[in-house]
């Protein structure tokens, strides 16, 4: 029994005739029977019922159509899953990533990878990037990304781009009534700000005082803020929506803050679905760059 002798018989099964299953996928009628008759006698049964020109499944044959139908889709996968091994493509891939970016970019961004590589097994791991390195050494994780101030990046990182950031606050916070504000304006309050774990011990990423309230993701920190529990310093892809909503305000200040770049940390040997991502991910950071600046 082979391969294509099942989707000879499927084939005929689903256009009522050999004639018909000819035309539709342009294998010779010859062809189709031949295959058909091979599979029947290797299967010791009669698949369809013949009467001239008329030809019907048996009870047998609609018996068995189900398995047909899996047995193609095995045979399918398992063509698939050799050619992407040649072509270098991963069957599986683990990403570390901490959520900088908007969650609607990587919703998209993990749709259209398992559609361009349906057999690759995907693995997501959301966790602060001062932690991606270890992930990655461990070989947890196959790449990590990341934001990154430029004195907190691990030497391994490569960059992507900077990333603006912006000092908010909820519109009903005090600070968001003043013209301007300095250190000693946010030190009066609280800061939400990053958390990670170094040496089994959290660290909050505090910028002047302890009066502070850390979470590990960013996108938590920002509803924080939106709720008026402290000011933030928050990468503008995740707060534009939120600033053009009004639900957040820029503070105005001339303080001279890090640097922040949005940054990768990967294993050895890159895949081609590893590839794609990275693509993808700095595809979208050079637009959002560009629509900043325009």
């Amino acid at each position: 029994m082979r391969a294509e002798q099942v989707q000879a018989f499927v084939d005929v099964t689903e256009h009522g005739s050999f004639a018909a299953a000819a035309r539709h996928t342009g294998v010779k009628r010859s062809t189709l029977s031949a295959a058909v008759n091979a599979l029947e006698d290797s299967l010791g049964v009669a698949l369809f019922e013949r009467s001239g020109n008329s030809l019907t499944l048996s009870a047998v044959g609609d018996s068995v159509l189900p398995d047909c139908y899996r047995l193609l889709t095995s045979a399918s996968r398992i063509k698939k899953h050799c050619h992407q091994h040649l072509q270098g493509v991963e069957s599986q891939l683990g990403i570390a990533r901490d959520d900088a970016l908007p969650e609607a970019f990587w919703r998209q961004v993990m749709h259209d990878l398992k559609q361009q590589f349906p057999l690759t097994a995907i693995s997501v791991y959301l966790v602060p990037p001062q932690e991606h390195a270890q992930f990655v050494q461990r070989q947890t994780v196959d790449i990590a990304f990341g934001l990154y101030t430029a004195e907190g990046i691990d030497a391994n990182a490569a960059n992507l781009a900077p990333v603006t950031m912006r000092l908010v606050a909820a519109p009903q916070h005090p600070l968001s009534r003043l013209p301007s504000v300095n250190r000693d304006d946010l030190a009066q309050y609280t800061q939400v700000c990053l958390t990670h774990v170094q040496d089994d011990k959290l660290i909050s990423e505090a910028l002047f005082s302890g009066n502070y309230l850390g979470l590990t993701m960013f996108e938590v920190i920002r509803d924080a803020v939106i709720n008026a529990t402290g000011w933030a310093l928050l990468p503008y892809p995740l707060v534009k929506s939120a600033l053009e909503a009004g639900t957040l305000c820029t503070l105005n200040h001339d303080l001279v803050l890090d640097s922040h770049h949005y940054r990768y940390v990967e294993s050895d040997n890159r895949g081609v679905v590893a590839a794609a991502l990275l693509n993808k991910v700095a595809h979208f950071l050079a637009t959002l760059r560009q629509s900043e600046f325009s």
